[in-house]
């Protein structure tokens, strides 16, 4: 699914509301409106909440207190720091505070910014052609931080709408001073410069990029946070620890690993510990694997070396006492 502008690169860099078919854009409308309609007893403030999507997968929320008619994929022009900016509408209404309530917990409507109108023709012609002269700046980025040799590395580089403020995106190991950098910037394109030092993993989700799967990754499509991942949770899952294949686009374990974490812990609640010895009729044997989904259980006679299969029902009611 594609817009049909120039500039699309699809939905990895692109805007995913933008991206969608008049058709499905039209559903889903309908769909955030029916929802408005069923939760009118829920906070009354979240009717006028707005959640705008950036260039490289950045949202905000903002408050329509003009009583704009929105509807998603709209391209709308915000108040910002100093200025304005330009998005496409990504979610509103009730939707829109649940989200912004798991995520920042108490919403403080006061402090955002509000939607000014909704874009012309002119004005989505004149961010596509800003977003066109971005690689340039990019690319005088680069040179200016191999100037300072600099330990860090250049990302990503973002135009505002109102061509006021360039923020440039960067990955590094180590607290960077960066003040004549930015003062050279400054000179250099008399904007306001703001440096934004990101992990490996906002790395990967601004850039985007498609994962073993063969799908999206999952940061640019859909994930709104990061937590901590370890092999604890291949172990749990009985996956092999090929640190190759457990790692994503950033160098970093697959977040994907602590999606089924929980329910494979709590089904291997019902099994024997791996590597744990019990006594048969056969002789000593080790538990050496389990197969949660047919809900098998493998013993390895060290002896004889043979090897021995059996449910779980089976294993219980020869070795649990009741």
């Amino acid at each position: 699914m594609h817009c049909q502008h120039e500039m699309c690169a699809g939905r990895a860099s692109c805007h995913i509301r933008a991206c969608l078919p008049d058709h499905l854009l039209s559903v889903e409308n309908q769909l955030f409106d029916n929802l408005d309609h069923v939760n009118e007893e829920g906070n009354s403030d979240y009717k006028n909440l707005i959640e705008v999507e950036f260039r490289a997968n950045r949202k905000q929320l903002f408050k329509n207190t003009k009583g704009l008619d929105l509807k998603l994929g709209d391209c709308v022009i915000v108040s910002a720091d100093g200025g304005t900016d330009a998005g496409w509408v990504y979610s509103k209404g009730q939707l829109a505070g649940i989200k912004a309530d798991k995520l920042n917990g108490n919403l403080n409507l006061d402090e955002l910014f509000e939607i000014e109108r909704v874009a012309t023709e002119d004005e989505i012609n004149r961010l596509f052609s800003i977003q066109k002269e971005e690689p340039q700046i990019a690319e005088k980025c680069q040179e200016k931080i191999l100037a300072h040799k600099l330990d860090m590395k250049f990302v990503d580089v973002e135009l505002r709408y109102d061509r006021q403020k360039i923020s440039v995106f960067f990955t590094s190991d180590h607290r960077v001073d960066f003040r004549e950098l930015v003062r050279d910037l400054a000179s250099e394109f008399r904007v306001r410069i703001q440096m934004v030092q990101i992990s490996a993993r906002e790395e990967a989700k601004r850039m985007g990029g498609i994962g073993t799967c063969g799908l999206l990754l999952c940061c640019t499509s859909w994930l709104k946070e990061f937590h901590q991942v370890s092999t604890d949770s291949a172990k749990y899952q009985n996956i092999q620890l090929n640190m190759s294949r457990l790692t994503g686009q950033c160098g970093r374990l697959k977040c994907c690993l602590n999606y089924e974490r929980d329910s494979y812990s709590e089904l291997l609640k019902k099994f024997p510990v791996l590597e744990s010895m019990v006594k048969t009729e056969k002789g000593l044997a080790q538990i050496e694997k389990i197969d949660i989904f047919r809900e098998e259980i493998w013993l390895h006679y060290e002896k004889s070396e043979n090897w021995d299969c059996m449910t779980l029902d089976q294993f219980n009611k020869m070795f649990v006492q009741k």
